[in-house]
Formats: structure tokens, C-alpha cells, sequence
């Protein structure tokens, strides 16, 4: 989760064991372990049918394994079996493959997100917004 967060630019992760906790209690977060952890994602309950995908990640070296493509397909479908209607999931823009991965699992891009910070003229933002 700590590298999850520094490769999203999500800040330094020093809340990660906080959320690895909570998110495996919920059982809203998958954790792939083939001999030590592989792959994560994060998954929501259904709002309005709808399940959100995210936090996929593979560290580096695990990477072109097939593990994120597997745990993305298994969340997606159990999701769907277990009354989902969609389900959805944000992916950056810039990484084309994952935005190729998700396209072969049957995801298709339906809107781009921005995130701004606006602050009050002569003053400086302390803080990013959270994502």
C-alpha cells in the first residue's frame, strides 16, 4: 500500500498499515499472495448497483505476471455474481497498460477526472487536496 501510494502520487503511504487493516476487517481489500503478496485491489460495497475498483497494484518486479489482470477479472466477477449491475474503476490516463489491460477485461472509458486545488489569491496551499 506504501508503494501504491508513492507510485500514484498519493502521498508517503504513512498511513497504509491503518488502511491494509480496516480495508481487509471490510473485506474491501484483496491481498494476491503466492508466496508473499503479489497483487492488491481495493474493491467498495455497491452504491446504486455500482462497484468501484480500485488501488489495483503489482510491485515491479511482479509485474507482466498476469496477476493484476486476474485480480481485476476475479473482483469484477464476483461483484457481478454477487448482484452488481457495473462496476467501475479510475486508472490513469498516462499508463497505457493498464488502461490496455482493463480494455481486454471489458472496461471502457466513459469520463476523465481532474483533480485541482484552488486557493485564495496571495496565499499558498499548505496541503494538496486528499484524493
Amino acid at each position: 500500500m506504501r508503494e501504491f501510494a508513492t507510485e500514484a502520487g498519493a502521498g508517503d503511504g504513512a498511513d497504509a498499515p491503518d488502511i491494509v487493516g480496516r480495508g481487509i476487517d471490510r473485506r474491501l481489500l484483496q491481498v494476491w499472495d503466492d508466496g508473499g503478496p503479489v497483487a492488491m485491489l481495493s474493491s467498495s460495497p455497491a452504491i446504486a448497483g455500482v462497484v468501484r475498483i480500485g488501488s489495483v497494484y503489482t510491485p515491479p518486479t511482479l509485474r507482466s505476471r498476469g496477476y493484476a489482470s486476474s485480480a481485476v477479472a476475479a473482483a469484477s466477477r464476483v461483484a457481478l455474481d454477487g448482484g452488481a449491475r457495473r462496476c467501475a474503476l479510475y486508472t490513469d490516463l498516462a499508463n497505457p497498460t493498464s488502461n490496455r489491460i482493463y480494455t481486454a477485461l471489458g472496461y471502457r472509458r466513459v469520463s476523465a477526472w481532474e483533480d485541482r486545488a484552488f486557493t485564495r489569491s496571495g496565499h499558498e496551499a499548505s496541503d494538496p487536496l486528499p484524493r
